[in-house]
């Protein structure tokens, strides 16, 4: 199951399902957006792109478009078990290999098969993926990766089931009822407790979501559990902005952030996550005196300093560490749909043939009211700077 900011996801019976959101949160009759075709597989996992949901099979990886539904195949070499999907890359788990791919070229000459240390243990069970490290886990090891596959760090680390990616560092859910929150080199910072074996996790904003057989647990920074929904026939879920997307063989569910989470909850909207992103460019430019070029390039923003590429997701990623909302961009690279088009809606960019340019006044009164801006304002222009390639 997934979300973005305009429809829900669900694999079911074969098929890949889309929901429009709006009447869920509203109470109103579910509406079926589209169907995929019948697919020969099975899927385990789901992950969103900009334009498209991926997803894994025990060999089959498919790419679903999310406009009609039309449905692209590929046969993968290896066992397939987890998947994690980035602004730009898939990057597929095998039992045996690890492999990635260009989210805007589905084909087979595009998978790469990363080189890996022969001495890693196998077989290989989940991955998560930060802006410049992949994390894999074993049977009994918990590796630190380069993108490119060199080894840099290794934990004996027994039993991890899932790992999803915090802004701070790994999160593992662990066969024996423990969720560690982990620093970037993979030293435990907290820990907390679950019963039930689990099925999914998600992070975002100071929370851990894990679904177990028992209900939906929901653990903050600090390792404790700090709410509960206790049911045992969830199938799935899916973590929102301000909702949580619940689903039964009944159907879908929907949950307030707010109700559940009460004064632990942080609303973000999209506005906000367009106007961070967008104005911290703008900081950058000013403050570094080098113009910010961005185009739309096969659907993807192609932002460059000086001819020179400014990294999507290593910027989100990294912004995230002062404006922890915007992880939810990186976690849930959907939400890259409605960045331009809030951006746009609220006049915090404007275009110009095929090229978009910062709004300086809009901008402007953003950095002026927003406290966090303040505050580091002098740092942002060198995070800027430190996600050029």
């Amino acid at each position: 199951m997934l979300c973005d900011e305009k429809r829900v996801y669900v694999h079911t019976d074969y098929r890949v399902e889309a929901y429009d959101k709006e009447s869920l949160v509203k109470g109103e009759e579910v509406r079926l957006l589209w169907k995929s075709g019948k697919l020969t597989e099975d899927l385990s996992k789901l992950v969103n792109s900009k334009d498209y949901i991926y997803g894994i099979g025990k060999n089959l990886f498919v790419r679903v478009s999310k406009i009609d539904a039309s449905t692209e195949t590929l046969t993968i070499s290896d066992d397939l078990v987890d998947l994690s999907c980035t602004y730009r890359e898939i990057y597929l788990l095998g039992k045996t290999g690890l492999f990635r791919i260009p989210v805007e070229k589905f084909s087979p000459a595009e998978i790469k098969r990363i080189t890996v240390s022969e001495l890693m243990e196998k077989p290989f069970r989940c991955l998560c993926v930060s802006d410049d490290y992949v994390y894999v886990a074993s049977e009994s090891y918990l590796y630190k990766l380069e993108r490119n596959g060199g080894k840099v760090g290794e934990k004996a680390l027994a039993g991890v089931r899932i790992l999803v990616m915090s802004e701070e560092g790994p999160v593992a859910v662990r066969d024996d009822g423990k969720v560690l929150n982990m620093s970037e080199d993979m030293e435990v910072t907290s820990a907390g407790e679950f019963d039930g074996k689990p099925i999914k996790a998600e992070y975002n904003v100071y929370h851990t979501f894990l679904l177990t057989v028992t209900g939906l647990h929901i653990f903050g920074k600090a390792g404790g559990r700090i709410a509960h929904i206790s049911d045992s026939s969830y199938l799935s879920f899916s973590e929102g902005l301000n909702h949580l997307y619940l689903y039964k063989k009944e159907g879908l569910q929907v949950a307030s952030k707010a109700d559940i989470l009460g004064d632990n909850y942080q609303k973000i909207d999209l506005t906000t996550l367009s106007a961070i992103v967008f104005a911290s460019l703008m900081l950058f430019e000013r403050e570094k005196g080098s113009k910010v070029s961005i185009k739309e390039k096969r659907g993807l923003l192609d932002v460059r300093s000086d001819e020179r590429n400014i990294q999507m997701e290593k910027l989100v990623f990294r912004l995230s560490k002062y404006f922890p909302e915007i992880f939810v961009l990186f976690s849930n690279p959907g939400y890259y749909e409605s960045l331009l088009e809030y951006g746009k809606r609220f006049e915090l960019i404007k275009g110009e043939g095929d090229r978009i340019t910062l709004n300086t006044d809009m901008l402007d009164h953003i950095l002026k009211k927003h406290s966090t801006f303040k505050t580091f304002q002098e740092d942002i222009p060198s995070l800027v700077s430190s996600c050029i390639s």
